[in-house]
């Protein structure tokens, strides 16, 4: 009873497999690239591609808002947060918050608290400052005339520096008496982004040139980079003095531009400004008429090849560099630490730190598309965008974290083998790994469900069910205070065994020939000829992977010509990507049964030797094995037929006479394969000449011509000698005699 049951196991699964390919595939699991493509929660990769514990991520604060843009902490650790699309300010002590300004404009793209404590905010688009006062009544304290302000800060002598955009971007200074003076007129339209450093010199990033601008203490301006990106969405100045720029190439949108409104006069008000787009690589934000709520939405990505934003490092006077680029990942908000630059990126909200030497770690992912806000003290804050959410950062590690993998194709249904984690793990410290499967490209209701893989050790079968797709989950829990460190996974599979298929046949004309691109004999030898038995084995032929597999072999030989043979060249693919062998047959047409040509060929071409058979009209079959990658058992084969083609050897043949008393020469070809192409004459060995059909058209397989003595020949005798070809190149030859 037990030999039964072990029998049928090993009949059922003999079946299985007798569907599969035999050579297992892997996928690997490796690399900054394949770690950042996932879904991360509390985990961080590292430029050296390691993927371990993260710092811990919260919500702090839901303002219920589509848009949060940016954020300032006060001496107290208090949290100012700007948010659209209905323009309000939240304060945020622990994790209360409360709106404690309610613009009537649309955005607040900027904030900023003065050292008297009082809060100041930028709106738009309508750009107007405003400062909140300690029992929460505000009033506008500058109108500039551009319709946006992007930016505020705060210099040495406690001025407000306020950036603008519209249709010119510039740079003002409120004084202690509340008046404006313009530091920098632009001639670029945005000025996007604001920094200070402790000589009290003012740095300013524009848009749409991505120019990089310095202002010192005395007003004087001066450009100190023109970058190849065309916005600078954020500035930092480092513990080091250095500028960090982060930088953006991108999307500028067609709309309509804003009409200029005109400057107000002695009493009286500016008119109100146009609707405009404002346009950033990542979201427009498009004011509408009516004070509707404003739409946010994604811009389509720059091409792979061309970086979508970086991290930009000045150092004046000296050196500019980029730190760090992607062609992912585009950067709205930057932070200074003493660990290195923090870098907030959508569109997947992630958070980069970049040291002064390049290396960068992934700290964290948030649940939001962008990160447009950041502050790190007393500790690391950000406010993000679609949708608006306040998030802090824990400094310490936390204790689990997970990276769902991007979804595998593995082009075929297949069965999965093993799976395996490659990397280190602290006592006390564990790894699990999951995975489900699904025959859908994006995971869906239909999918099986994640199972579990033997957990406790590195390599362990997966236990999801045979599918076209697969995804992983890893999850990574903490041990006596320190992470494991992931580097690769690796996931064993195996497709269902696929037919071949040949996709195309080519048969060249009669007797084209192509030499072989390397001949070991040093003669020119011939591609897909059968070597001559009587003359030895002749040189080895190269195989079909000497050859680009999307184009034929004949396109990589020199074209030669050899009366009675026949190319046939073709093109093949497996979806397995197994090796191939090719059998060729024949036959006639009319004839129902078909004849080994050549076996075996691993040459994706043939030079039939047409001599060997009768003339006529032939069909060949060519058809391609997997065999060299599957065993017997399990080979599949494809195949397809040429279109007809005629064979014919038979040189034509022809008759020829002098009409007596008339002087002229009859002559009549014949031919049983072809079509008569041509017929000409040479007089006493001199130059060939044609002549033509008495019917004026080579077109028949029989052709009459009449035509008379070359004039210019002079008295006899002469010897006309004829000389006649078929459609396929055969040759015959006939003579006249004129006395």
């Amino acid at each position: 009873m037990i030999r039964r049951a072990a029998l049928a196991a090993l009949a059922l699964l003999l079946l299985a497999a007798a569907a599969r390919a035999a050579a297992p595939r892997f996928w690997r699991l490796e690399g900054t690239e394949a770690f950042l493509g996932g879904e991360l929660e509390n985990l961080s990769v590292d430029s050296d591609a390691r993927l371990r514990l993260g710092p811990g991520v919260r919500t702090l604060f839901d303002p219920e808002a589509p848009n949060g843009w940016c954020v300032v902490s006060d001496d107290q650790g208090v949290l100012y947060v700007g948010t659209g699309n209905e323009g309000r300010v939240y304060r945020i002590d622990g994790e209360e918050g409360r709106v404690v300004f309610d613009a009537d404009e649309l955005e607040v793209y900027a904030v900023a608290v003065g050292p008297d404590g009082r809060l100041y905010a930028g709106t738009s688009p309508d750009g107007a400052v405003y400062v909140v006062e300690a029992d929460g009544k505000a009033r506008s304290v500058f109108d500039p005339p551009e319709h946006y302000v992007w930016a505020l800060a705060f210099d040495a002598e406690d001025r407000l520096v306020v950036a603008t955009g519209g249709d010119e971007g510039r740079v003002y200074r409120l004084g202690a008496d509340g008046k404006a003076e313009t530091l920098l007129t632009s001639a670029e339209t945005h000025v996007l982004s604001l920094a200070v450093d402790d000589a009290g010199r003012v740095f300013a990033g524009s848009s749409p040139g991505g120019i990089v601008y310095r202002i010192d203490a005395g007003g004087k301006v001066f450009v100190l980079l023109d970058s190849a990106f065309r916005e600078i969405k954020a500035l930092a100045v480092g513990g080091d003095g250095a500028v960090y720029a982060a930088a953006v190439n991108g999307g500028q949108a067609s709309a309509p531009p804003a009409a200029s409104p005109p400057a107000a006069g002695a009493g009286g008000e500016a008119a109100a400004p146009t609707a405009q787009v404002t346009v950033s690589e990542s979201f427009a934000v498009v004011p509408p008429a009516g004070g509707a709520p404003v739409a946010v939405s994604t811009v389509t990505s720059a091409p792979s090849a061309t970086p979508r934003g970086a991290l930009l490092r000045i150092v004046p006077g000296e050196t500019n560099e980029r730190l760090w680029t992607s062609t992912e990942d585009v950067p709205h908000a930057l932070v200074s630490t003493e660990d290195g630059v923090l870098v907030g990126t959508g569109d997947k909200g992630k958070l980069y730190r970049v040291t002064g030497e390049g290396a960068w770690t992934l700290l964290a992912s948030v649940r939001a598309q962008q990160i447009t806000g950041l502050v790190a003290r007393p500790n690391v804050a950000l406010v993000t965008a679609n949708p608006a959410r306040v998030v802090a950062l824990s400094a310490e590690t936390a204790a689990e974290g997970t990276f769902v993998s991007e979804v595998k194709d593995a082009e075929a249904t297949a069965a999965w083998g093993r799976l395996r984690w490659e990397g280190h793990v602290p006592p006390g410290g564990e790894v699990r790994l999951e995975t489900r499967s699904g025959n859908t490209s994006t995971p869906d209701t239909t999918w099986a469900p994640w199972t579990p893989v033997s957990p406790g050790s590195p390599v362990a079968g997966i236990r999801s069910e045979g599918a076209r797709f697969l995804q992983v989950r890893l999850t990574l829990a903490a041990g006596d205070g320190a992470s494991p460190e992931i580097e690769a996974l690796s996931a064993a599979y195996l497709q269902r065994n696929l037919r071949p298929r040949v996709t195309s046949i080519t048969v060249h004309p009669p007797g084209e020939a192509f030499q072989k691109p390397i001949a070991v004999s040093g003669e020119p030898e011939i591609l897909g000829l059968e070597p001559d038995p009587f003359q030895g084995p002749g040189a080895d032929r190269p195989s079909a992977s000497s050859f680009p597999s999307n184009a034929p072999v004949t396109a990589f030989s020199r074209k030669l010509q050899q009366k009675g043979l026949q190319t046939l060249a073709w093109n093949a693919e497996d979806p397995n990507g197994d090796a191939l062998v090719y059998d060729v047959e024949y036959r006639a047409l009319g004839d129902a049964r078909w004849r080994a040509l050549r076996g075996g060929l691993t040459e994706a071409v043939l030079a039939w030797d047409t001599t060997a058979v009768p003339d006529g009209r032939y069909v060949v079959r060519v058809t391609a094995s997997d065999a060299p990658d599957n065993p017997p058992s399990l080979a599949l084969t494809g195949h397809e037929d040429s279109t007809s083609f005629q064979v014919d050897n038979a040189p034509p043949t022809l008759a020829a006479s002098l009409v007596e008393g008339e002087g002229t020469i009859r002559a009549t070809a014949r031919d049983v394969g072809s079509p008569i192409r041509k017929l000409e004459i040479s007089v006493d060995a001199g130059r060939w000449q044609e002549v033509y059909p008495t019917d004026g058209i080579n077109d028949s397989t029989e052709e009459a011509y009449e035509f008379p003595i070359p004039g210019g020949a002079g008295p006899g005798p002469h010897v006309v000698v004829l000389r006649v070809a078929d459609r396929l190149g055969n040759v015959a030859t006939g003579r006249v005699d004129v006395p």
